[in-house]
């Protein structure tokens, strides 16, 4: 890892920037230009991103193992304030995306919000390809724009995830149109049924809309935080995961005036409804929540 990080540092034209060299940027994004499988986000600025992203991954990993790691948060911080200079300005779902998910934007609520009328004036779709999709609806609910990220998942026409599922799909697709309204292939040359780029989305399902997640202080769900992220267009909602401390379950269901959860854990857990933390020991347990959540609105 660190000489992943060494070689970045070593080969760029622009000092704590990755700048050169080749990259796909975020390919198959729907903004691309004509003629082009790249989107039309900065290639520089998804590189520079991800060595900012990586190198606090080798600062993560050092720490746990005991390493001596300051060389690598001097870098960082170098890092991030050469990013903050050289792009000032996110002109794209993908680029606000990784401002945001990657902690690099200066002005996070200002990114966010520029994210969410981003989505808003698209019509709530999105223009992201394999670089920004699995942050995105991280990058909006994290910032208080949860309904905005639903309002994604839950998107049925073209480019959406229930699109390619109205189409017949039973696996993900490698392009959001792989096949069109019409029937029509995208492309007879690249166009894989089976391609899971974009499945990243369970993720979220898990960890945001069940909220089911580990402690990182406690990994391998030792210790568990169950906050979900409710939306009334969904009745409800049930997950569960198997860990090696045993079976996590997370369901919720609006009745009425009030939303019930139920949630069992095999381990302590911190669980969370609106904004109110209970802790609590390995068992089942009920909670009524609020059906207002009060979610930021674009």
């Amino acid at each position: 890892m660190r000489l992943w990080i060494d070689y970045i540092t070593n080969n760029t034209k622009e000092p704590y920037l990755w700048i050169g060299g080749k990259h796909y940027g975020d390919w198959l994004g729907i903004d691309a230009h004509s003629g082009s499988y790249r989107g039309a986000s900065d290639i520089d600025l998804i590189a520079s991103a991800y060595y900012a992203y990586s190198t606090g991954i080798v600062i993560k990993a050092g720490t746990a193992l005991g390493e001596d790691v300051s060389e690598y948060k001097n870098l960082y911080k170098n890092i991030k304030n050469k990013f903050n200079d050289k792009f000032s300005e996110f002109k794209t779902q993908t680029e606000c995306v990784l401002a945001l998910y990657f902690d690099l934007a200066e002005d996070k609520e200002k990114t966010a919000c520029t994210l969410a009328k981003m989505v808003q004036n698209n019509d709530n779709k999105l223009t992201t390809g394999f670089v920004g999709t699995p942050y995105l609806l991280y990058a909006l609910s994290t910032n208080g724009y949860t309904e905005a990220a639903y309002s994604l998942l839950l998107q049925e026409n073209y480019p959406s995830w229930l699109y390619s599922v109205k189409m017949g799909a039973t696996t993900i697709w490698e392009h959001w149109d792989g096949v069109k309204d019409d029937g029509s292939f995208w492309s007879p040359d690249m166009n894989s049924y089976n391609h899971y780029a974009y499945g990243v989305v369970a993720d979220w399902m898990y960890s945001v809309a069940a909220g089911i997640k580990t402690d990182e202080n406690y990994p391998g769900f030792e210790r568990a935080v169950i906050r979900p992220f409710t939306d009334k267009r969904l009745s409800y909602l049930s997950a569960s995961l198997e860990t090696r401390y045993g079976r996590i379950s997370s369901k919720w269901e609006y009745c009425g005036s009030f939303i019930r959860y139920e949630i069992e854990v095999n381990m302590e857990a911190d669980i969370i409804i609106d904004n109110n933390k209970t802790t609590v020991c390995a068992g089942k347990y009920i909670f009524l929540g609020e059906t207002d959540g009060g979610r930021k609105q674009v």
